[in-house]
């Protein structure tokens, strides 16, 4: 027996089922396209961020005066990437790293901003072995706040 409303409700079931396998693979590709992305996000992330034997130095001097350093070494110099607070507006300094043997060097300079913490991103021609210290130095000589990389 021939039953065209059946049909026609069977037909439109197969049709919703089709309909909902396509969009739960959708879904799913979805899904997997975005996990695979952050993974590889990730990777790229730790592979620019994790340089070997980058350091990061953290000093806090008495009178308040913070400092993180990032060490990075390159070839026969290193690059500097570092965060000031604590000093006061106005002020003019100089990130200075020293080496081993005492001499120094200026990685770049700047004003304190009363805004509040500093970034500043800088060099300097000292072999990565040889940096002893870096320190935030004013334009009159005194040191705000020193990060040592060696013990003495």
């Amino acid at each position: 027996m021939h039953d065209p409303i059946l049909e026609r409700t069977l037909r439109q079931v197969r049709t919703e089922k089709a309909r909902d396998r396509r969009r739960r693979g959708g879904v799913v590709t979805a899904v997997s396209t975005a996990l695979a992305a952050a993974v590889l996000a990730g990777g790229v992330y730790l592979g620019w961020h994790s340089v070997p034997g980058e350091r990061v130095l953290v000093a806090t001097a008495a009178d308040g005066v913070r400092m993180t350093t990032t060490v990075t070494p390159a070839d026969g110099w290193v690059r500097l990437r570092a965060v000031v607070a604590g000093i006061d507006a106005g002020e003019r300094c100089q990130l200075v790293v020293t080496d081993v043997r005492g001499r120094r060097y200026v990685a770049g300079g700047w004003v304190a901003s009363r805004l509040g913490d500093t970034a500043l991103a800088g060099a300097a021609m000292v072999d990565p072995d040889e940096v002893a210290a870096v320190s935030v130095v004013t334009e009159d000589g005194r040191v705000l706040v020193t990060s040592a990389t060696r013990t003495a």
